[in-house]
């Protein structure tokens, strides 16, 4: 595991996790041959520990992502065993029925043949042809959400990560903000968390 190119040695400094309200328009990497605008760019002289991204969220799309040293810990975040939820908004284009809505919640094959798990969905609103939905799902399939409207023919134009667990974006509320977690906040995303942290 590297850091712009610095080995990490676990072992060097105490496990710590991060909350980084990613804004859009930002990549989920540590480094990028191309120049884009990335992770660092946003924690750079703002968090001492060698740090990496737990998952991603796309360029598109902002909000909460965690930063960790503890490769334990990020293993276990994104393993789909743990089922740990990430619960997300999305505003689409269209109105979503409710065979479509049912597909979602029963799993749905996306165009890579991929079939997702259970999926729980709400709509909040539905106004000029806008729906306003809240998703949350646990495995962390490459663009899963975007996949999952686009092979039901709806256009995702926003789409807002606002929790993992039970910890929310208010933790970190605009974009940029960055909090190092204490072991409540922690636990707050799994009762199991804190196993990783002795």
């Amino acid at each position: 595991m590297s850091y712009l190119n610095n080995i990490i040695n676990f072992y060097d400094c105490p496990y710590v996790v991060y909350a980084l309200n990613k804004p859009k328009g930002y990549i989920s990497t540590m480094d990028d041959e191309f120049s884009r605008k990335n992770i660092p760019d946003l924690i750079t002289d703002k968090i001492k520990e060698n740090v990496f991204h737990v998952g991603r969220l796309d360029k598109d799309t902002s909000g909460l992502i965690l930063l960790t040293n503890n490769g334990a810990f990020a293993n276990f975040l994104t393993h789909p065993s743990s089922k740990i939820e990430k619960t997300y908004i999305a505003k689409i284009k269209g109105s979503i029925t409710s065979d479509e809505i049912k597909k979602i919640e029963n799993g749905i094959k996306l165009e890579d043949e991929f079939v997702t798990s259970p999926s729980k969905i709400t709509v909040i609103k539905t106004e000029k042809d806008i729906s306003t939905i809240k998703i949350m799902i646990y495995e962390g399939h490459k663009r899963e959400i975007r996949e999952i409207f686009k092979v039901l023919n709806h256009h995702i134009f926003y789409l807002k990560r606002v929790a993992i667990g039970n910890l929310n974006l208010s933790t970190v509320p605009k974009p940029g903000n960055i909090k190092k977690l204490s072991k409540s906040e922690i636990k707050s995303i799994s009762k199991k968390a804190l196993v990783f942290f002795k």
